[in-house]
């Protein structure tokens, strides 16, 4: 079957669970990747997605032999506020995405979405199938309306045939409103991040001559990443250097921290140089805030740290927890700071387990489990 996909991210810069499972799907399904819309005032928030704009005149982007990238039309503000505002903008979506699939020739499709405002665009695309794949509490995030989202994604999760979660805490909240639901973790692209352990890849140049311990970050640098406590490790390890590697969000101010000078700020780098990095760093740092968004993430950039060997700091997540043995926890600042020591003194037996468990964790595995199930259930609703 056909599938098309309703992302929450753009293909490109900054890969997440939604490119790295399309593109591990059967070659045999073609696939319609819908990039999340913007806004008529989100250039005005963030002036980087003005671009958007011109992509969505562009129509179809084929990427490779079966999977083709589409940019939708600018819509109203405010969908995730007003469910009147959404029903038309999925209305807009979806004139939009029936085009590309009569363009392409879809017909039996399976509606794939990663997005709680898409329960306006069930049964406009003529799917066969609905599947959601729940990666976050969308109610947590800033400036939504709580009630309303919450309202919106019962009314997907009982519109979908099935339902994945990659966190525990989603799959117990989202349990009541599904018949058929099912626990998939985040995970890594195990080959590529275990070239951080290979001998003949290089350390990426602007690490070379930094001060050690290097303590360094992996990932996009957003309202979920905790700041303070980055500010308060740069300044409890004087002698070493704290490194960010990632785009940070238009709404972040880390003025503060661009002060400090044992903390470099690198900005976007291509995933496929992220090794480099991960090669050079002493401890990988996984700096959640603690809250309610926090709590129900599989946090993506820790399976890749996992993949690299390389030892982890991290707070307390629940979604990790069951890596105790692998990893250091530590909670609040000063508990933080003593995880941060205890990974300095890693052993060479924790680092092989770590990579051990990486191969547990492959996004292969879980694209397999993932299309296996919904495949299952497609042929025994047609018998």
């Amino acid at each position: 079957m056909d599938i098309v996909c309703i992302s929450s991210v753009d293909w490109e810069p900054l890969w997440t669970r939604k490119q790295q499972i399309m593109s591990r799907l059967p070659k045999t399904h073609r696939i319609l990747y819908v990039e999340p819309p913007i806004s008529f005032l989100s250039p005005f928030k963030d002036p980087g997605v003005a671009f958007k704009g011109e992509m969505a005149r562009t129509g179809l982007r084929n990427l490779n032999d079966n999977i083709w990238l589409l940019s939708p039309p600018v819509v109203l503000p405010f969908g995730s506020r007003f469910p009147g505002i959404n029903l038309l903008n999925q209305r807009k979506i979806a004139r939009s995405v029936r085009a590309a699939m009569r363009q392409l020739g879809f017909q039996s499709s399976i509606l794939w979405t990663y997005l709680h405002t898409s329960c306006h665009l069930l049964g406009q695309l003529n799917e066969v199938m609905r599947v959601y794949d729940c990666v976050d509490e969308h109610s947590a995030y800033a400036g939504f309306n709580p009630r309303l989202v919450k309202a919106m994604e019962r009314q997907l999760l009982q519109g979908c045939d099935m339902v994945f979660c990659t966190a525990r805490g989603l799959y117990e909240s989202k349990q009541p409103y599904s018949e058929r639901i099912f626990l998939s973790p985040n995970a890594a692209d195990i080959e590529h991040f275990r070239s951080a352990d290979e001998a003949q890849t290089p350390i990426a140049d602007e690490l070379q001559h930094l001060p050690g311990p290097i303590l360094g970050f992996v990932g996009a640098i957003k309202e979920w990443i905790d700041l303070d406590l980055i500010l308060y490790a740069s300044r409890s390890i004087k002698q070493g250097s704290v490194v960010m590697v990632g785009p940070v969000g238009a709404n972040i101010d880390i003025s503060r921290l661009e002060k400090q000078k044992n903390i470099h700020f690198l900005g976007h780098r291509d995933r496929q140089l992220l090794p480099r990095y991960l090669k050079g760093f002493d401890v990988c740092l996984n700096p959640f805030r603690e809250n309610e968004l926090t709590a129900t993430v599989s946090p993506l950039k820790f399976y890749e740290y996992l993949a690299s060997g390389r030892p982890i700091a991290s707070v307390p997540m629940p979604e990790i927890m069951d890596f105790r043995d692998l990893v250091e926890f530590g909670q609040g600042p000063e508990g933080f700071i003593a995880a941060i020591h205890r990974a300095l003194k890693d052993s060479p037996e924790k680092k092989e387990a770590r990579l051990q468990k990486a191969q547990e964790n492959s996004w292969e595995s879980r694209a397999q489990f993932m299309i296996d199930t919904i495949e299952g259930y497609y042929k025994a609703q047609i018998r």
